[in-house]
């Protein structure tokens, strides 16, 4: 039986992720705002706190998944008869993995806090972590190129969130006198309601409950072992500066830091909503039609071109003027980091590509190579320059370590693949109009152009000028309009 992934025509992927690109924007909009609010309510100090204690969250949360994700999607793509035997083993590691993990995140919580506020939050917030398991079920979506309903899941989560940061803003936390503690029970709350919701709908969709096997149970094992301990190494090295910075440089640079992290992190929504879609047609076409795949894997590519390059030109000039307005002039010093985590974000949109083309290739024990060669190299650079120049050497260090994975997983994609060396095409005049771009806003910016003239300069200029380029093609605007092509 074919997959759905497998039958999934261009317009069909094209509408997806646009639903996602607009649900998702939507969502950081708000985010964005809700960002603000939240640094105002803490103060620089205990938003560092705050930062760090979701650092380790992260760190500890990533065992519930352990590369278990990437083989379900990869595996159920080719085997739909078999996709509940998969997605119910999936489920099945994850709830055994909830006590030893509870336990680990809260060991580290307790040994890394400096502050009552900071343990307690840290312990609520691990409360909620249970209900993550249930998350399994939203990959019925993914699967069936059909991500509407978790969009409008995530929607309830943000608003939900948004509604109480406003409201404990409101209620004494503009003068940065918020409660940590009313912000974690807050935030336990609105996660736990979303994974219900979202374990609800995944079940009406499938109409069955999940079957796990002990075949796949072992398989999960086997293959997602050495794609676990990579996604562990790449949390880590992308993460564990923040820890750093507060251990060595104090609450306030790691509330600096934390702050225009927070800004990269919200924009890791553009190579999710690409591959969320994308990645089961990648699976389902490898090995088959490989000309298919490496369609569908160039079109990726060149998305996220235009929209990586696109945010690094606009950060480079207007990142003083983004982290006033979003978290206040007690912020202002952490806007030289911007623009460096805005270059690290360009192959971050890559790595996310790369990363889904080693595991449907089959590499993840080379991935597992390259996850540990990034985290030596992520560790030595931040333990050197963090104590010499603060957040701004682990900014750097983020930077330089996407450069470093981003290399060495586009040599081995392709060696494995043997291909030939790409000519520039659409990537290349990308660069170009993003560059030309930014000596547009440079200029506005030092005639004393305010931020809203930046944005609309930058709305109208740069599809001019990928039109005028042809990094885009009106072709690309009409398949949304299309029902046949397939992705």
């Amino acid at each position: 039986m074919p997959s759905v992934a497998s039958q999934a025509t261009r317009q069909r992927a094209a509408h997806d992720v646009l639903i996602q690109i607009v649900a998702r924007v939507l969502n950081l909009a708000l985010g964005v705002v809700v960002t603000g609010l939240l640094a105002r309510t803490l103060g620089d100090a205990r938003y560092g706190q705050w930062s760090t204690i979701f650092v380790v969250l992260g760190l500890v949360g990533y065992l519930l998944n352990f590369g278990m994700e990437g083989v379900v999607i990869r595996e159920a793509s080719r085997e739909p008869e078999r996709e509940m035997e998969w997605l119910g083993s999936m489920l099945a590691l994850r709830l055994i993995m909830i006590g030893p993990v509870v336990l680990v995140a809260a060991g580290a919580i307790w040994l890394l806090h400096s502050t009552q506020q900071m343990l307690v939050a840290g312990l609520i917030l691990i409360i909620s972590m249970p209900f993550s398991g249930v998350s399994v079920l939203s990959m019925v979506f993914q699967l069936r190129v059909r991500n509407f309903v978790p969009m409008l899941i995530l929607t309830l989560r943000s608003v939900l969130w948004g509604g109480a940061v406003i409201i404990i803003f409101l209620d004494g936390g503009s003068n940065g006198g918020g409660s940590m503690i009313v912000l974690a029970i807050a935030m336990a709350v609105t996660n736990s309601v979303g994974s219900v919701v979202q374990m609800f709908a995944g079940r009406r969709v499938v109409g069955q409950w999940l079957r796990p096997t002990r075949q796949h149970v072992g398989t999960l094992l086997r293959v997602g072992m050495p794609l676990g301990l990579s996604g562990v190494l790449v949390i880590c090295y992308a993460r564990i500066d923040q820890v750093i910075v507060y251990v060595i440089a104090g609450s306030r640079s790691a509330g600096l830091y934390g702050a225009v992290y927070g800004v990269l992190d919200q924009s890791h929504f553009i190579p999710v909503s690409v591959l969320t879609t994308l990645a089961p047609i990648i699976a389902a076409a490898w090995p088959h039609d490989r000309e298919r795949m490496l369609r569908t894997v160039r079109l990726a590519a060149e998305f996220m071109a235009i929209t990586s390059l696109g945010a690094l030109a606009f950060s480079c000039v207007a990142s003083t003027q983004i982290v006033r307005l979003i978290f206040g002039p007690n912020f202002v010093d952490a806007a030289p980091a911007l623009p460096v985590l805005g270059a690290a974000f360009v192959f971050i949109c890559f790595g996310y590509l790369n990363g889904n083309l080693l595991i449907v290739m089959g590499q993840q024990k080379r991935l597992l190579r390259i996850s540990l060669s990034a985290l030596v190299v992520n560790l030595i650079g931040n333990f050197i320059f963090v104590p010499l120049v603060g957040f701004m050497g682990a900014a750097w260090m983020t930077l330089i370590t996407e450069i470093v994975v981003f290399g060495a997983s586009l040599r081995l994609i392709m060696g494995t693949l043997e291909l030939r060396r790409p000519g520039i095409g659409r990537i290349g005049r990308t660069v170009v109009a993003a560059a030309l771009l930014g000596g547009v806003l440079a200029a506005l910016e030092a005639a004393g152009a305010s931020l809203a003239l930046l944005i609309v300069a930058a709305c109208v200029c740069y599809p001019a000028l990928l039109f005028g380029l042809r990094a885009l093609e009106p072709d690309d605007v009409r398949v949304l309009l299309r029902r046949k092509a397939l992705a």
